[in-house]
C-alpha cells in the first residue's frame, strides 16, 4: 500500500497539550467554585472531549453552569498559552515540515474544539490542509467519522492514509474507518493489535520512511 495522508491525532502526538489542558480546566473550576476531580484528570489524559470532561468533573452541577464551564475552557486555554511556550511534542514539527516538503497531504483529527490555538502555537497549522475537531463531527473517538471525514476532505481513500495515534479511543477511531494506525508512545500498549507499528517520537526515521519512502540519511 502506498500511504498518500497522513492523519494526526492532536493531543499527545502533534502537541503536548495534557498539562495545559490541565491548567485551564483547573483554573475554569476554580473560578466556579469547583474541585477538578482526579477523575476528570484522568479523562483529560485520556483525551476526552471537553463535553465529556465537564460531566465527569461536575455531574451534579446544573445544566447553565455546565454550560458556562464549556464556554470559559477555550479563554482559559488562550490564557494558558499566552506565556509562548513551545507546546509541540518531541519531533512534530520537524517531521510535519517534512512531509509538508515531501508534498504529503495532511490533516488532524481531534476530539478538541479549539484545536487551531494548540496548532498555531506549534507552529504546525500552516502545514495541514484539513482539521476536524469536534464541532465538526456527530461523534467523537472512537467514532471513525472524524477520520472518514477527513479523508473524504483530503479526497482520498482511507486504505490509503495513515493514522498516528497515542490513545485507544483515537486508534479505534482510526481503525475503524479502515486506516492504517501507527501509535506514538514510549511503550506499546497492551491494547494494540500485532500488526500496529509503535513509535516513541514523530520523528523515528521510520514514520518518514513510511510516508514518504525516503532513507534515514534522506530525513532532515
Amino acid at each position: 500500500m502506498t500511504t498518500t495522508a497522513a492523519l494526526f491525532d492532536m493531543d499527545g502526538v502533534l502537541v503536548d497539550s495534557t498539562p495545559l489542558h490541565v491548567r485551564a480546566y483547573e483554573q475554569v473550576f476554580r473560578e466556579a467554585g469547583i474541585e477538578f476531580s482526579d477523575a476528570a484528570r484522568a479523562a483529560v489524559h485520556e483525551g476526552k472531549p471537553r463535553s465529556e470532561v465537564i460531566e465527569i468533573g461536575a455531574p451534579g452541577a446544573s445544566s447553565e453552569l455546565k454550560r458556562r464551564l464549556f464556554d470559559a475552557k477555550p479563554n482559559a486555554v488562550a490564557e494558558v498559552l499566552e506565556g509562548g511556550r513551545d507546546v509541540s511534542m518531541p519531533g512534530a514539527i520537524r517531521t510535519v515540515r517534512a512531509l509538508a516538503g515531501g508534498g504529503i497531504p495532511m490533516g488532524v483529527v481531534t476530539n478538541s474544539g479549539t484545536p487551531n490555538l494548540w496548532l498555531e502555537a506549534a507552529g504546525i497549522l500552516e502545514h495541514v490542509s484539513v482539521v476536524v475537531a469536534s464541532d465538526d463531527v456527530s461523534l467523537p473517538k472512537p467514532s471513525p467519522e472524524g477520520y472518514l471525514l477527513a479523508a473524504r476532505l483530503l479526497n482520498v481513500g482511507p486504505a490509503h492514509c495513515i493514522a498516528f495515534e497515542d490513545s485507544h479511543d483515537g486508534w479505534l477511531a482510526a481503525t475503524r474507518a479502515g486506516m492504517r494506525v501507527m501509535i506514538v508512545g514510549k511503550t506499546r500498549p497492551t491494547w494494540v493489535t500485532a500488526e500496529t507499528e509503535v513509535v516513541r517520537t514523530m520523528d523515528t526515521p521510520g514514520v518518514l520512511k513510511l510516508c514518504l519512502h525516503a532513507t534515514a540519511g534522506e530525513i532532515s
